[in-house]
């Protein structure tokens, strides 16, 4: 199927063997288009055929590629294609399915059934010990400041280690419930972590539970719980 120059084929995402027709053609797309299949050896590329002009990339045809997305993830398995992928044509798609099928292919088994968290932890950027440090007294004297320093020093220390001591906690608990962590903790900062977490379906709600009971257990720290979305950070 051969478009005209100015037509493009916008790529939304990579679907396998649990893949709707029916559903998908009833979806617009960012541009009002309707979605169709590209189909290579099992697996299907979800697309639609859009004109240069209607198109423009901003941040509500963001927010329609996400509505998009969540609205097929529910359905059956994908694999999010980047934002605003355009092809010259179906065979340009085809060609893409061929040379990652091995890829997808394995993908789409990996991420079957799955959704996306995102959790970002924060903690205060001075803890309350240290404040009742500095504000308990003023220095009289250098060896005073010194001391008052030395005290502050080590409530600052104390509290890097406790959180530190929390995250290790909650994120192999955690981990534990997910499939698969795209994260990393700091030592230092506001946001001690910050990361992704696979889980399955069946087992969302009981993530969501224990994120809760952590808030409860480490009043300390401000828990950011976003999700479920399709498994944006584990396509790659």
């Amino acid at each position: 199927m051969k478009h005209e120059e100015r037509v493009l084929a916008c790529l939304y995402a990579i679907a396998g063997d649990d893949f709707s027709e029916t559903l998908v053609s009833g979806i617009p797309g960012m541009a009002g288009e309707s979605l169709y299949p590209v189909r290579y050896n099992g697996i299907v590329a979800i697309a639609g055929i859009v004109g240069r002009e209607r198109l423009t990339l901003d941040k509500s045809a963001a927010l329609a590629y996400g509505e998009i997305l969540d609205t097929l993830s529910e359905n059956f398995t994908v694999l999010p294609c980047r934002f605003g992928t355009l092809l010259k044509d179906d065979d340009a798609i085809t060609e893409v399915l061929q040379e990652c099928y091995a890829f997808y292919e394995r993908k789409l088994v990996e991420l079957k059934d799955k959704k996306e968290f995102g959790l970002t932890i924060l903690s205060e950027k001075k803890g309350a010990a240290t404040c009742n440090v500095r504000n308990d007294r003023k220095a009289g004297d250098g060896k005073e400041y010194l001391m008052l320093k030395y005290q502050q020093f080590k409530a600052e220390h104390e509290l890097k280690k406790n959180t530190r001591s929390a995250i290790d906690v909650i994120r192999l608990e955690l981990q534990e419930i997910s499939s698969e962590c795209e994260g990393n903790s700091s030592a230092n900062g506001q946001i001690p972590f910050s990361g992704s977490f696979l889980v399955e379906k069946k087992n969302m709600d009981f993530f969501c539970s224990k994120v809760k009971i952590f808030q409860r257990r480490y009043p300390e720290l401000k828990f950011l719980l976003t999700g479920p979305w399709p498994p944006f950070s584990f396509v790659s």
